[in-house]
């Protein structure tokens, strides 16, 4: 009757131990899940000027969109979290920047770029 006893014991124990680290796996995954940048599902578009950024809300931190200099074919994108440098390239129309944010890929695509011959250069471009 002992060994009866001690046996659904183990078992119970087991099982137990199981089921917590499982838990604690799920739990570990919903807080990865959970860090994301506040980007609606159709994205956001927007029209940037040289020498500008757009800052983009996190829930562990916000991202900087800086546009840098701008000419009739490229346009220099730096895309930083905090003080570090996630992203830096120039970037011709119709092409795209990616990025990381813990975890989840973002795009950054390059609409169409304007640069007048007097005055600052501009960038519309959509994020998601």
């Amino acid at each position: 009757m002992k060994k009866i006893l001690f046996a659904c014991i183990c078992i119970a124990f087991f099982n137990m131990s199981c089921n917590d680290k499982t838990s604690s796996q799920n739990k570990e995954a919903a807080i990865r899940v959970k860090h994301h940048l506040n980007i609606p599902e159709k994205g956001i578009e927007s029209l940037m000027e040289a020498n500008s950024t757009k800052i983009i809300e996190g829930t562990d931190g916000s991202v900087l969109i800086i546009i840098g200099e701008v000419n009739r074919k490229k346009v220099d994108i730096t895309i930083k979290k905090g003080d570090k440098i996630i992203e830096e390239r120039l970037v011709e129309e119709k092409e795209s920047i990616r990025f990381d944010y813990e975890g989840i890929n973002y795009t950054i695509d390059i609409r169409d770029i304007k640069k007048p011959l007097i005055g600052v250069g501009k960038v519309n471009l959509k994020i998601k």
